[in-house]
């Protein structure tokens, strides 16, 4: 059971990894597109910009994880004909 779990947290990671580095490659490239320059740093831009990005890249940031973590399960699932350990099926509702 232990080595189960470790290799979910190995699988689970390196999707994460993955998905992660995706998503903030597309919110970077929409930010660009949209506001004609880089992501705002430090001091360098006004509140309502820092805000806007802070909500952006946190909003990706949480759609990758969930992604990532669905996409992880189903690819355990699917390799070892189990769910991952600490999951539960649940019935559809």
């Amino acid at each position: 059971m232990v080595g189960a779990k470790i290799g979910w947290k190995l699988v689970l990671m390196a999707f994460t990894i993955v998905v992660s580095l995706v998503a903030n490659k597309a919110v970077t490239t929409a930010w660009k597109i949209g506001s004609g320059g880089k992501p705002p740093k430090g001091n360098q831009a006004g509140y309502i910009e820092i805000i806007t990005w802070a909500v952006a890249s946190g909003a990706s940031a949480a759609a990758a994880k969930r992604f990532a973590e669905d996409r992880a399960a189903k690819y355990w699932l699917k390799s070892t004909g189990s769910l991952p350990p600490g999951y539960e099926d649940k019935p559809n509702s």
